[in-house]
């Protein structure tokens, strides 16, 4: 992941952060970053050789992604690995159009000549093409041909490449690809509209799984076989990862009050083996196993989220209980020095009024 990464921006880094088909990397390159700013973070991040590029990724995605501060070579890594190393690149432009695709090397990868940066904010829909191969073709029955987005821009294709999509009704090109010239070419796919917030975003409960596609497409994979069940299976998953966290929280915050976790802990992590046997079962496309097993783990670690519940209400009766004796002896004490003060003083004799005496 290069350029926005943040995934209210980005929603493939949203996509990778749930499925747990998906591991990622991302360089958060700002476009408001000066080019120093952009060269250490490509230390941090950006592989260091051709090889590590090619043997650590299968795809790059790239949104809005100002690399106009790479160097030569790694441009020419990039085109490499698009065009002889298999690598797939998924990208929609920005300004990085004018400043770096159209006038680098890179623009022999890309399946358009042009892309025009003034974005246009109108309402519009996604229409497939019925005569292409049926990558999408399943979403138009699961009604993604409804969803709305607002804003686009335009881009002319090559000739070549192929429009899977258009932007209704407009009859603009959404969705482009192709494989460029090289020994293995990777699949480039171009959007545009910086990934639409909009499309992809609640409205378009498919959106996770249109993109899971789009990768398996390009990667040579089988695509889904069904989607419902991949749907509820992932979801399963994402909430036995909530749930977890939600128990660690618990239990480290009455840990911080010296409760005794350890109990919960080695039942979570028993769970937790489980739990993964039954990811692996979705990595698998085991979906209905996968659910099975899953629906089976929530019912465990729904005991150890009570369990979980009881020690921390224990700690919080001890804080209480803390907080009630620290109070109430306060208020003894200032009672006592009041009584004494106030109630007492009449035991000490007061002290008579003076007078001035002639000597």
């Amino acid at each position: 992941m290069i350029g926005w990464v943040d995934p209210a921006i980005n929603p493939f880094t949203g996509f990778f952060q749930i499925d747990p088909l998906f591991t990622y990397s991302a360089e958060p390159i700002h476009p408001l970053l000066t080019n120093d700013e952009k060269r250490k973070l490509d230390r941090v991040y950006f592989p260091r050789t051709r090889d590590l590029l090619i043997s650590d990724y299968d795809l790059m995605v790239f949104r809005n992604a100002r690399i106009d501060h790479f160097t030569t070579r790694q441009l020419d890594d990039l085109c490499f690995v698009f065009s002889e190393g298999g690598m797939t690149a998924i990208t929609t432009f920005g300004p990085d159009w004018d400043e770096v695709w159209e006038i680098s090397n890179l623009r022999d990868i890309t399946p358009v000549r042009d892309y025009y940066m003034a974005g246009t904010v109108r309402a519009y829909r996604v229409r497939f093409r019925r005569e292409r191969q049926p990558v999408f073709l399943p979403f138009v029955e699961l009604g993604l041909e409804q969803v709305w987005g607002e804003g686009f821009h335009n881009m002319e294709v090559k000739q070549g490449a192929t429009v899977w999509a258009d932007i209704m009704p407009y009859g603009l090109p959404w969705l482009v690809s192709w494989r460029p010239a090289g020994g293995d070419p990777g699949m480039q796919w171009v959007f545009p509209g910086g990934f639409d917030g909009q499309w992809f975003g609640e409205s378009n409960p498919y959106a996770i799984d249109f993109a899971t596609n789009l990768i398996f497409h390009s990667l040579g994979r089988p695509l889904i076989g069904d989607i419902y069940a991949r749907r509820e299976a992932r979801h399963l998953i994402a909430a036995f990862r909530s749930q977890k966290i939600v128990i660690l929280d618990m239990a480290d915050w009455a840990d911080t009050f010296g409760a005794d976790t350890r109990e919960i802990i080695e039942k979570l992590h028993e769970v937790e083996v489980e739990a993964g046997e039954y990811t692996d079962l979705y990595l698998n496309r085991e979906y209905a196993a996968s659910i099975s097993g899953m629906e089976e783990t929530f019912d465990r670690i729904s005991e150890i989220t009570e369990d979980a519940v009881r020690l921390k209400d224990r700690a919080m009766v001890w804080v209480f209980v803390s907080e009630w004796l620290v109070v109430t002896s306060v208020a003894m004490i200032a009672g006592f020095v009041l009584w004494s003060l106030m109630i007492e003083r009449r035991k000490y004799r007061e002290v008579g009024s003076t007078r001035p005496v002639r000597l």
